[in-house]
C-alpha cells in the first residue's frame, strides 16, 4: 500500500477524543453504538469472557458496514505499573498466530496495550472461552509488512487505520502460543 503524506500540524485529522474516534471507527454512523464508555467496555468484557463474542466489536461492524471479527480477551503486564491489564479485541488469523491491530479508533498514539507489549513479551488470551499464555511481539520490517497485506486483505479498515493513524505505523501485535515457541525451540527466533 502506498504511503500517506504526513499531515501538517495544523491540519492532523486523525481523531484524539473518544467521541472523535467513535465517529471515525463507525465510519460516521456513531448514533448506531450502543455501548461505550467505561460502562460500555466492563459489560462487554463480561460478555466476551463468558460466550466469546463481542458486542462492542459486532457494533462497529454494523455501522462500519464490515463483517463481526472473532474477539479475544488480552492481558498484558503494565509497562509501568507491572500490574495486569486487560482489553478486548478483534483479531486476525495470520498462518497459525493470531494478530492485533493497534488502532486506537484511529487516534495519534498507540493503545496502552501496545506499550505493555513492548515492555514485556508475556501476555495471556481467552480465546473461545479458553484462556492460553501467549508471547507478543509488535511485527517490524519486511514481516510487519507481508502481514500488513495480508490484513488488508482480510478486512477493508485496516488500510482505513493504517491511513488515519499516518504519520504513526499501525501496530501490528503478533499473538504465538508459548506451547508452540517452545516445541519449536523457536524462542529465540522471535
Amino acid at each position: 500500500m502506498s504511503e500517506t503524506p504526513a499531515p501538517s500540524p495544523d491540519t492532523d485529522q486523525r481523531p484524539a477524543t473518544s467521541r472523535e474516534k467513535e465517529e471515525f471507527s463507525s465510519r460516521g454512523h456513531r448514533s448506531l453504538l450502543i455501548l461505550r464508555g467505561p460502562t460500555g467496555l466492563a459489560i462487554d468484557k463480561a460478555i466476551v469472557w463468558s460466550t466469546g463474542w463481542s458486542l462492542m466489536t459486532a457494533q462497529y461492524a454494523f455501522a462500519g458496514g464490515e463483517h463481526y471479527t472473532p474477539t479475544l480477551m488480552l492481558w498484558t503486564i503494565g509497562a509501568r505499573s507491572r500490574e495486569i491489564r486487560s482489553a478486548c479485541l478483534p483479531y486476525f488469523r495470520v498462518g497459525e498466530d493470531m494478530v492485533l491491530r493497534g488502532s486506537n479508533g484511529g487516534g495519534p498514539t498507540d493503545p496502552h496495550w501496545v506499550h505493555n507489549v513492548r515492555a514485556d513479551p508475556h501476555a495471556w488470551v481467552r480465546v473461545q472461552r479458553k484462556n492460553r499464555p501467549v508471547h507478543a511481539h509488535v511485527a517490524k520490517g519486511e514481516a510487519r509488512e507481508r502481514i500488513y497485506e495480508d490484513l488488508c486483505q482480510q478486512s477493508r479498515s485496516t488500510y482505513g487505520y493504517q491511513k488515519m493513524c499516518h504519520p504513526r505505523e499501525l501496530p501490528l501485535v503478533v499473538l504465538r502460543d508459548w506451547k508452540r515457541i517452545e516445541d519449536k525451540g523457536a524462542r529465540t527466533t522471535l
